[in-house]
């Protein structure tokens, strides 16, 4: 259970359940976690790979895809879910629980499919174990769960699909006030007559799309999707792939830099969003701007990283990442090739996060240190235990170590691996 122990209360559940229903899974001794050279695979749909990663590898392995479709029990439960999406098509159900509530996964649904899931891994454990150490671990994105044997992972992956598909049926379908709601919700009410017209007109093009459907996890799939579409929350998938477009010059200018000039690996700046339609970049955004750039120009690391995703005001049209980019550039001349972008974090913990994935992706020094120029206010949150605290509740672990306060605004921290983990409960930037 030591694997376990930092884990957010309603995952803990499931992982739970997922370890509970494994006791009859062989153990298969664990390979490396994230590689480096992995290339990651893509469906049509890039905010269903980021968050559902397992099923864009299950879609593209013939043999497990095989072995899921033909599998007796499983073939109920997807006509089970496939009835309910005909049958909106024409019902009188037209109330958001209705509708959308029957594609949610309860406990018994957890513990019905980790078994059949434990039974197929070990009727066909060289197949999955293909598809565990090939995708699944290299990738990262189940970097907390590297530790584990193969059936472990390939269970608490599951758990991890689960509670992601009930969290945006909870908030877009819904309409539950989940994490942060000031700037997560959805954008309509969902109770309103119209969100109430769009979701039902939802299942008559589910009904056309329904013949393309084979696995039993693709209605509720299909519904969680549809439900962020019809919100427009796409945020996982813009500015993507970051790394052909707005951070490619300074990925080539990483492979040449001589890092022992600088005492910093980078410079990270938090976003703080505007509260104002009309202001691309906030005042207190200014202020990490003008002290990131002043680091930057008496040399003390070689790349800014700008984050911040379009946070504030709710459903506002500036990307923090993207205006402070623009500030750093036409105010001080710094570079193009010097900044490189996250436009997806939504929070401080997750600027912190999302920078630490960029800096192992992209081949950013981990051993040496970075710095998070920041606000005096936020200088004072980001050192104290409450931060600490929020973190792991949050994100189940702290994504960084070392953590000193070197002056009013500079905190110095290094990254850590398992900030490469995707989180289930945070869809529009897991």
């Amino acid at each position: 259970m030591k694997n376990l122990k930092n884990l957010r209360p309603a995952l803990l559940i499931t992982c739970l359940i997922l370890t509970f229903c494994n006791k009859l899974a062989a153990q298969v001794k664990p390979t490396a976690g994230y590689d480096k050279n992995y290339h990651f695979l893509h469906s049509d749909n890039l905010v269903a790979d980021k968050n559902f990663y397992l099923l864009t590898v299950i879609d593209q392995s013939p043999k497990i895809k095989q072995l899921i479709a033909d599998d007796a029990s499983l073939k109920q439960f997807f006509a089970a879910r496939l009835s309910i999406l005909k049958a909106h098509v024409a019902d009188t159900c037209t109330k958001p629980l209705s509708l959308v509530g029957g594609f949610k996964y309860s406990k018994e649904d957890s513990v019905q499919i980790a078994q059949i899931l434990t039974s197929l891994y070990n009727a066909h454990r060289s197949d999955f174990d293909l598809l565990i150490n090939n995708h699944l671990r290299p990738s990262g994105y189940y970097q907390r769960f590297a530790g584990m044997s193969n059936a472990d992972l390939l269970l608490h992956a599951w758990g991890q699909y689960i509670y992601g598909v009930n969290y945006i049926i909870d908030q877009f379908g819904l309409g539950k006030k989940m994490r942060f709601p000031r700037i997560d919700s959805a954008s309509y009410v969902v109770s309103s007559r119209y969100y109430r017209t769009v979701l039902k007109d939802m299942f008559g093009l589910l009904d056309e799309q329904s013949d393309g459907m084979k696995l039993f996890y693709q209605p509720s799939l299909a519904v969680a999707l549809h439900l962020m579409d019809a919100n427009d929350r796409d945020e996982p998938a813009r500015f993507e792939p970051m790394e052909q477009k707005d951070n490619k010059k300074a990925i080539s200018k990483i492979k040449l830099t001589q890092w022992s000039k600088y005492p910093y690996a980078a410079i990270v700046i938090p976003g703080n969003g505007p509260e104002l339609f009309t202001t691309p970049i906030s005042p207190d955004n200014k202020i990490h701007c003008d002290l990131a750039a002043m680091r930057y120009l008496k040399g003390m690391a070689p790349f800014i990283i700008t984050s911040g995703g379009y946070c504030y005001p709710f459903r506002g049209p500036y990307c923090e990442a993207i205006e402070m980019k623009k500030y750093l550039i036409t105010k001080f001349g710094i570079p193009e090739d010097a900044i490189i972008i996250d436009p997806h974090a939504r929070h401080t913990t997750t600027n912190i996060r999302n920078a630490d994935r960029l800096m192992i992706r992209y081949g950013i020094p981990t051993n040496k240190p970075d710095l998070f120029v920041t606000s005096k206010s936020q200088h004072d949150y980001a050192m104290s235990d409450t931060f600490d605290a929020r973190n792991l509740h949050d994100l189940g672990y702290v994504p960084y170590s070392g953590k000193k306060s070197i002056s009013n605004h500079d905190v110095v921290f290094y990254p850590v691996y398992e900030s490469l983990h995707m989180d289930p409960l945070d869809p529009l930037d897991p």
